[in-house]
C-alpha cells in the first residue's frame, strides 16, 4: 500500500539513494551531506518533504523548500519547489498527483502565498498543472572572460568563505543585505552565510565598496570557471561598471579560472555581466510562480543563483 504524507525525519543517506535512483543518469549523484544542509539550512527557513512510501520503502518525493520573499515592502511566505523525484516502478498519474495534492495541502496550511519553481523540462508541466505555476522569469547563461585590472579598481576583501571566522563573514555580508523595500528573496548577513556553506562546494566573497560577489569555482563539459552566484549592492550605493569588472576579476583571480559564467537578473547592476549564450547552446533557466493572493505578478528587482537551489 503506498502512503503520501510530509516526512517528519528524513534518512538522507537512503534519501540520496533513492534520488540517484531514480533520475538514472551517469552525470546525476545527489549527496546526503548536500541534501541535509539545503533542507535544513540552506535558505534559513527549512523545508517540508512531502514523500511517498511503499510500506516502510521511501519511493519518491517532493520538497517545499522554505523561503523568505519581500512584495512591496513586507515579508511574506514562500517555498519553492525541488527534488521532485519517484522510483520508475513505483510512476504513475496517480502517485504523481497524490504527492503533488500533499504538497498544495502543506501550502494552504501554512499559508504560503508565493510558491516558485525551476523545473527540469520533465518537472516544468507538472508544475504548473498540479500547483498553478506559470512562467514568470528566463535567466540566460551569460559568459565572460575576465583579463586586465580595472582602472581604479579598489577589493576591500577577497577570500574563500570557509577560510574566514564565522563572526568576521556575517559581519561583511551583512553590510550588504537586500532592503526590504526590494521585492525578491531576501537575504540578511546569517541566512546569507547559510546559503554558502553547502559542504560540497567551494565558495567566495569578494567586495567594493559598492558591491558584494559571491562566486565558486566549477566545471562544465570539460570546461573549468568562475561561477558568479550572486551580486548584492550595499543598499543606497550606486554600482558602476568598475565595481563589477574588479569583483569579476578578483573572483578570476582567486579561482585561476579566466572564465566566467552568470545567470541572473539583478537591477542595481548598471550591466549584466558577459553575453548571453545562444539558446541553442544553453536554454535560459526557467523559474516558475504563483502568487495565491494576487493575480498580477511583481517584480523582482533581482534573481540569481543564489536565489535557487541550483549552486
Amino acid at each position: 500500500m503506498i502512503t503520501v504524507s510530509e516526512e517528519t525525519s528524513v534518512d538522507f543517506e537512503s534519501t540520496a539513494l533513492i534520488a540517484t535512483e531514480a533520475f538514472g543518469s551517469k552525470h546525476v549523484k545527489f549527496s546526503p551531506q548536500r541534501m541535509k544542509w539545503l533542507y535544513e539550512r540552506g535558505f534559513g527557513e527549512g523545508a517540508a518533504v512531502v514523500a511517498a512510501f511503499d510500506g516502510d520503502k521511501k519511493v519518491g518525493q517532493i520538497v517545499l523548500l522554505h523561503q523568505k520573499v519581500h512584495l512591496d515592502g513586507a515579508p511574506v511566505v514562500a517555498t519553492q519547489l525541488i527534488d521532485l523525484f519517484i522510483l520508475q516502478a513505483y510512476r504513475s498519474p496517480v502517485l504523481v498527483r497524490r504527492i503533488y495534492k500533499e504538497a498544495e495541502r502543506i501550502c494552504e496550511a501554512k499559508q504560503v502565498r508565493v510558491i516558485l519553481g525551476l523545473p527540469n523540462p520533465i518537472s516544468a508541466p507538472l508544475n504548473a498543472r498540479f500547483m498553478k505555476v506559470h512562467p514568470f522569469l528566463l535567466l540566460p547563461t551569460r559568459i565572460g572572460i575576465s583579463a586586465g585590472w580595472p582602472r581604479g579598481a579598489v577589493v576591500q576583501f577577497s577570500a574563500d568563505i570557509k577560510a574566514m571566522p564565522k563572526d568576521e563573514a556575517i559581519g561583511r555580508l551583512s553590510a550588504f543585505a537586500t532592503p526590504a523595500s526590494e521585492n525578491g528573496l531576501h537575504w540578511d548577513g546569517a541566512t546569507l552565510y547559510d546559503r554558502i556553506s553547502d559542504p560540497t562546494s567551494e565558495y567566495a566573497i569578494h567586495a567594493t565598496d559598492n558591491l558584494l560577489l559571491v562566486s565558486s569555482s566549477r566545471k562544465r563539459r570539460g570546461i573549468s570557471h568562475a561561477l558568479l552566484c550572486g551580486f548584492f549592492a550595499r543598499p543606497g550605493a550606486e554600482v558602476t561598471s568598475t565595481d563589477i569588472r574588479t569583483l569579476i576579476r578578483a573572483a578570476c583571480r582567486l579561482w585561476r579560472h579566466p572564465v566566467f559564467v552568470y545567470a541572473g537578473l539583478n537591477d542595481s547592476l548598471p550591466h549584466l555581466p558577459g553575453f548571453a549564450l545562444p539558446e541553442r547552446l544553453r536554454p535560459p533557466i526557467l523559474v516558475q510562480f504563483r502568487d495565491c493572493v494576487s493575480e498580477t505578478d511583481p517584480h523582482f528587482a533581482r534573481f540569481q543563483l543564489t536565489d535557487s537551489d541550483y549552486v
